[in-house]
């Protein structure tokens, strides 16, 4: 890993803490709906919010190059918009029912206000793209927008251990998570009109942080704090996602067959979740995985380095050693 100090998020989001807090009202104003069903459920989901990683990501990299526009603040709203989007929708196909501690939207409602509210989202995203005005930002959205549909149809069709390997595993991840955060740093650079090669620099860092996120994420749910995760670990498990340090157990291990076969029970029970996930633990897929996601934390600390130092390169490098060391 990068010399980078590994700090807490608070810490690293204090070069942009004022934009985040303006953010957040903005992002409340820019999703009301005089529906009042539609705005009911809009206020659930923005009472539980997340990390804000993507419109930190804008915001830092927007920095990085020269500093914050209108664009800016902008391009921030959309990337949580279309993220939220597709959380929502996630949830409903994945049948979850905690997303961030709390009931998911489809839990609390119904899969149909979820999949409509999910909808909304999405065109709130589109009409704040067209406000925005840039074609170039317009087709790095759109490109966004195809992965993560692709990503999450291709995770459906991989459900089966048979049809999952490590090279469509890193296609997925890339997809669903990799796009989002790539596509977050390459607008927040185009909010300050940067070069070709800026922004290709950005887009590369994106991919990188994205997989050791993706990948992170993964080895949480093997190994993380259940109050901490606001989710049950073994959860991938449970939704039928085959995901890498469960790949990397398979392919080591003399007793594969066993857990492939009872990966393949569609209703499987808590004995048999426990032995999958001693297993993986046992054969060292959660190390290997923690390796593999600090390559890609290297990679993308690397494309830092040709960044004069500030406070924002800063946060960067230290946003990326949160990425792989943080708990939830």
């Amino acid at each position: 890993m990068h010399k980078g100090q590994y700090l807490d998020l608070k810490e690293i989001t204090l070069p942009v803490a004022d934009e985040l807090l303006q953010f957040e009202t903005a992002f409340q104003n820019a999703l009301k709906s005089d529906v009042p069903l539609a705005q009911e459920v809009i206020y659930y989901i923005l009472s539980r919010k997340g990390k804000r990683l993507r419109p930190l990501l804008v915001f830092l990299t927007a920095k990085l190059h020269g500093g914050l526009t209108e664009k800016t603040r902008s391009s921030s709203i959309i990337v949580e918009m279309l993220h939220t989007a597709t959380l929502v929708h996630d949830d409903v196909v994945d049948a979850s029912s905690l997303r961030r501690g709390s009931p998911t939207v489809n839990l609390v409602w119904n899969n149909k206000t979820s999949v409509l509210v999910g909808d909304f989202l999405f065109s709130k995203t589109l009409t704040s793209m067209l406000d925005l005005g840039d074609l170039k930002a317009l087709a790095i959205l759109a490109q966004t927008a195809k992965d993560l549909t692709e990503g999450e149809i291709l995770q459906i069709a991989t459900s089966n251990p048979e049809d999952m390997n490590e090279s469509v595993y890193f296609e997925l991840v890339q997809k669903k998570t990799a796009s989002l955060i790539s596509a977050s740093c390459e607008l927040g650079a185009l909010s300050v009109s940067c070069s070709e090669e800026e922004l290709t620099r950005m887009r590369a860092f994106g991919i990188n942080l994205g997989i050791a996120f993706q990948i992170k994420d993964d080895i949480l749910d093997y190994r993380g704090d259940v109050k901490n995760l606001g989710k049950p670990t073994g959860n991938d498990i449970r939704e039928n996602k085959i995901t890498l340090p469960l790949l990397l157990a398979l392919s080591r291990s003399k007793e594969s067959r066993r857990i492939t076969e009872l990966l393949q029970d569609e209703e499987l029970g808590e004995p048999e979740l426990e032995e999958i996930l001693e297993f993986v633990n046992t054969n060292n897929g959660v190390e290997q995985s923690s390796e593999i996601a600090g390559k890609y934390a290297q990679h993308a600390s690397f494309i830092l380095e040709s960044y004069p130092d500030s406070t924002s390169k800063t946060s960067l490098i230290n946003l990326v050693n949160f990425v792989v060391n943080r708990e939830k």
